[in-house]
């Protein structure tokens, strides 16, 4: 079970064998574009090899970037409440994954995982959550994956990127296989084409989330690693001017879209069947009129809604009722979103915090999440692109 107050500190890795932020962008992106065609294997740790034969995944979008756990994933992360202590490294606007398990709230900063890309969140008991939290500097993505659905095994950061993107590898042996983050599928290994069930999240600011959870758990800012590599107040973001520029990490790369700026988040409902998926980009929702926005969409045959907060710049998908049947209509006010046939009131979550319906929570559309829109329309060529 994750621990509230204890430390359990590990090896640091050689800082040199993370990701190469001191050489500069240029240098990183000229260095990696050059390894534009993935080798046959991939050396892995001594005496074994993961043979890209062995993957479904189109193999000039793979490539290795850094060894296995260069990047080292958070496996017993340590929390601390809100409203006991703020981490140093936490400000108003720090992004952050919000997420509700075990009946408690839980925040996964972005300037924590820029470092980590994944924490593996487990909230106790027979029955409790066990998550993988994931973000993927390099295409802004965020996915909170149910590890149930691979036994439970804690899943870690692999060192290769397919089409720029995080492949996890889950460390349940002998059936270990590499899971590209952004399409919640096994991609190479013995599972390959099970996919991992999404568990529900938001992403938003800081300020937003602890005004929603005031007793929040957060990461602590000392997570057993070595101070001075995993420094979060001092260390800052690894990838330079990454953030403002259209290119990607590596050209390794199908042709971008050119549609919204490369590295604009969007919120975005993935394809399934004949329904190509759906981006919804921050700047568009954003320049709506109000500081809120409910936007109706037609998501697999159903209607589906968007519930936006230019305070939050998040949202999140829902279908326009209840968990309990209870269909809803909801409109934007200048505090949150309201129903006019019962008066209640919503949160950004898709929960009822006043009215008749207190209590209900919205059907959420689990499997969107944010992304920068190159990572998005690199994986979902087909989406439709909602502006407004």
């Amino acid at each position: 079970m994750s621990n509230l107050s204890e430390v359990h500190p590990r090896p640091a890795p050689p800082i040199l064998t993370r990701w190469p932020w001191c050489f500069g962008l240029t240098a990183i992106m000229a260095a990696v574009s050059a390894c534009g065609n993935a080798p046959s294997s991939v050396a892995d740790g001594p005496g074994n090899q993961v043979p890209f034969a062995d993957c479904t995944l189109d193999r000039r979008f793979l490539l290795v970037s850094v060894a296995r756990d260069a990047i080292p994933s958070i496996d017993d992360p340590v929390w601390v409440r809100a409203n006991v202590v703020v981490p140093d490294y936490l400000d108003p606007d720090t992004r952050i994954i919000g997420v509700i398990a075990g009946g408690l709230a839980w925040a996964i900063p972005h300037n924590v995982l820029w470092h980590h890309e994944v924490v593996n969140l487990d909230t106790g008991g027979t029955t409790g959550d066990k998550l993988a939290i994931t973000y993927c500097p390099l295409t802004g993505s965020s996915v909170v994956f149910d590890r149930r659905s691979v036994g439970g095994a804690t899943m870690g950061v692999s060192g290769l990127l397919f089409k720029n993107n995080l492949m996890l590898f889950d460390r349940r042996q002998p059936e270990e296989s590499l899971w590209p983050q952004m399409l919640g599928a096994a991609g190479c290994g013995p599972r390959t084409g099970t996919e991992l069930n999404r568990h529900r999240f938001v992403e938003m600011r800081w300020s937003e989330w602890v005004s929603l959870h005031p007793s929040t758990s957060v990461l602590a800012q000392d997570q057993g690693f070595d101070p001075v590599g995993f420094d979060y107040t001092s260390f800052g973001y690894p990838y330079g001017p990454y953030r403002d520029v259209e290119a990607p990490f590596s050209n390794a790369m199908p042709p971008m879209d050119r549609r919204r700026f490369a590295k604009e988040r969007v919120l975005g409902v993935p394809s399934t069947g004949a329904d190509p998926g759906i981006a919804f980009p921050f700047g568009a929702l954003t320049e709506k009129d109000g500081s809120h926005q409910v936007v109706g969409f037609e998501y697999a045959g159903e209607a589906a809604i968007v519930l936006w907060s230019d305070d939050a710049q998040g949202g999140a998908a829902f279908r326009p009722a209840t968990r309990s049947g209870v269909p809803v209509a909801l409109r934007a006010t200048s505090s949150g979103f309201q129903d006019d046939g019962t008066g209640s009131r919503w949160t950004l979550e898709g929960l009822a915090v006043s009215g008749p319906l207190e209590g209900e929570q919205l059907v959420s559309l689990d499997d969107s999440y944010t992304a920068f829109w190159f990572g998005w329309a690199s994986f979902y060529p087909d989406t439709r692109l909602w502006e407004g």
